[in-house]
C-alpha cells in the first residue's frame, strides 16, 4: 500500500524481496536488495543484490534487518511490513526486542500503523496517529498521562492486554514504561 506519511531520511535503503517493488511504487529506490527473489516481479539493477537460498532460517525481512544492524545502523524504519501473513508480521515485531538489546532504535510503519518497542523509558506520543495501545511482553509497569484513559503505575501483563485504543489529548501523551518491554502501537 502507499504510505500516507513520508519516510524519514535514510543513509541506506534495504529492500527485502518484493519490498523492492513496493519501495519503487512509493518513490524510493533502494540501495540494497536482499532475499531469495521468489516474489519480486523482476530482478532490478540494484547497487547491491544479496541473493539467499529459498530454504533458510530467516525471512527476507529478518535478513534485511540483520544486514542493517551488521552494517552499523543505529536507527531502522521498516516500512510496509504490518499486513499480509501474520507469522511474518509477528516475526518482525518480535525482532524489535533483539534490535533494542543491540541499542538500535527500530520502528515498523505502514499506511495505518507505527510499532515500536519501549523498555525502561519514557516517550511522548503526539496526536499524529489517532489511537495508541500498549502490549506487554511479560509484566510491565506503565504510567500514561495527557490521554483519554490515563494510567498511574498500572501493571500490564502479556495475558491481559487491556491498554489498547487510547487517545492522546492536547499536545500528546507521555508514556513511561518499566519492567518487561512493551510494544507501542500507534494507529489511525
Amino acid at each position: 500500500a502507499a504510505l500516507r506519511r513520508p519516510l524519514p531520511e535514510a543513509d541506506t535503503v534495504i529492500a527485502a524481496d518484493r519490498g523492492w517493488d513496493n519501495a519503487v511504487k512509493n518513490g524510493v529506490t533502494p540501495d540494497i536488495l536482499v532475499g531469495d527473489m521468489d516474489s519480486i516481479d523482476r530482478l532490478p539493477r540494484a547497487a547491491e543484490i544479496i541473493r539467499v537460498p529459498a530454504v533458510k532460517d530467516e525471512t527476507d525481512a529478518q535478513l534485511a534487518l540483520r544486514i542493517a544492524a551488521d552494517r552499523g545502523a543505529d536507527r531502522i524504519t521498516l516500512a510496509g511490513r504490518l499486513s499480509g501473513r501474520a507469522d511474518h508480521t509477528l516475526s518482525v515485531i518480535f525482532m524489535l526486542e533483539a534490535l533494542k538489546k543491540e541499542n538500535i532504535a527500530c520502528e515498523i510503519i505502514d499506511d495505518v500503523n507505527r510499532v515500536r518497542l519501549l523498555e525502561n523509558e519514557s516517550v511522548f506520543v503526539t496526536g499524529e496517529y489517532k489511537y495508541f495501545g500498549l502490549l506487554s511482553l511479560g509484566t510491565s509497569t506503565v504510567s500514561v498521562s495527557s490521554c483519554r484513559y490515563p494510567l498511574e503505575n498500572a501493571v500490564l501483563r502479556r495475558d491481559d492486554p487491556y491498554a489498547v485504543s487510547n487517545e492522546a489529548e492536547g499536545d500528546g501523551a507521555r508514556i513511561t514504561v518499566s519492567g518487561d518491554p512493551v510494544i507501542l502501537v500507534e494507529s489511525d
